[in-house]
């Protein structure tokens, strides 16, 4: 059966299906409204509504055209050159662009935020290991590094390193008996000032002074009547370190002279003991048992 219905390009059923609906919700502007082809509202409606009926098959015709006229709340159709172009920019996005949609599933949302935290986080400690640290207090060791051994303090000496000593025995009449250390060739008088002086009623007459110190001797300062006493370390100490005091030996340290046995070295004190001190080697002659053979032995390790 012919038909008068000729169609037009989509963009101009577009447009004028757009204008339609736009006088449908709006019915004050339906007079006002200019023709998108330039022709009279009248006749641009009753082509148009015959394109649709005899074209369509009234499919927009009587009630159907309820799907297009919705009540106020249908949105009203833009109309000027944005709305132009934005149409004509979606007729030529091809249709897979414009279905596309971006969807995140909460596997991936949650991958995604693992791997910003861990990336935070490597961030943070390399910046950490790279940032300059303060330098430590004086006194404060460093972290990871072994402190150096404090220096040991000298051990404290009355002589330069090196130095022969001696260590004797004072006591007596002095203000503070016990062993002092001097160096060696020290005398009787500095034993007695190392050990703090004599006390008031030393008798002091009684002592040799100026006699060189043995290691190892005792220097007793006696009372008046007491007699004196220097003792060396060991018998026969005087052939080592010094010249034996007939007047400060002990019968002991006599008895370890060569020649002089326990009995000579009784005899020598008792004389002592008798007649007062020996003013001179050549008197051990006067004591009886000792020739003039012992008398050479003995003056070189004895003094009076």
């Amino acid at each position: 059966m012919p038909s008068s219905y000729h169609p037009r390009e989509p963009a101009h059923r577009a447009r004028a299906l757009a204008s339609r609906q736009y006088r449908r919700v709006d019915p004050a502007a339906r007079e006002s409204a200019p023709d998108p082809d330039g022709e009279s509202s009248g006749e641009f409606d009753r082509e148009f509504d015959g394109e649709i009926d005899e074209g369509l098959g009234g499919e927009f015709d009587g009630g159907s055209s309820g799907e297009f006229d919705e009540g106020p709340g249908t949105p009203v159709p833009r109309t000027g050159p944005v709305a132009e172009l934005t149409r004509r920019l979606a007729d030529r996005t091809p249709p897979g662009i414009r279905a596309a949609r971006v969807r995140v599933g909460p596997r991936a949302a949650a991958g995604a935020l693992l791997v910003a935290v861990l990336v935070a986080a490597g961030l943070g400690f390399a910046a950490w290991r790279t940032w300059p640290q303060a330098p430590a207090a004086a006194g404060e060791a460093l972290p990871g590094r072994a402190e150096p051994p404090a220096p040991t303090a000298p051990a404290a000496s009355s002589a330069p390193s090196g130095e022969p000593l001696v260590v004797v025995h004072v006591t007596g009449r002095v203000t503070a008996p016990g062993l002092v250390t001097l160096p060696a060739g020290s005398r009787v008088g500095d034993a007695l000032t190392a050990a703090g002086g004599a006390l008031p009623g030393a008798d002091l007459d009684a002592v040799n002074l100026a006699r060189v110190l043995v290691d190892g001797e005792q220097v007793l300062v006696p009372v008046p009547g007491q007699h004196p006493v220097a003792v060396p370390a060991a018998p026969g100490a005087g052939s080592r370190g010094g010249p034996l005091d007939l007047n400060a030996a002990t019968p002991e340290e006599l008895d370890g002279l060569p020649g002089v046995g326990e009995v000579l070295a009784g005899r020598i004190v008792a004389w002592r003991e008798e007649n007062g001190p020996f003013r001179d080697v050549e008197d051990l002659g006067e004591v009886p048992g000792i020739g003039p053979k012992v008398l050479d032995g003995l003056r070189d390790l004895v003094t009076a």
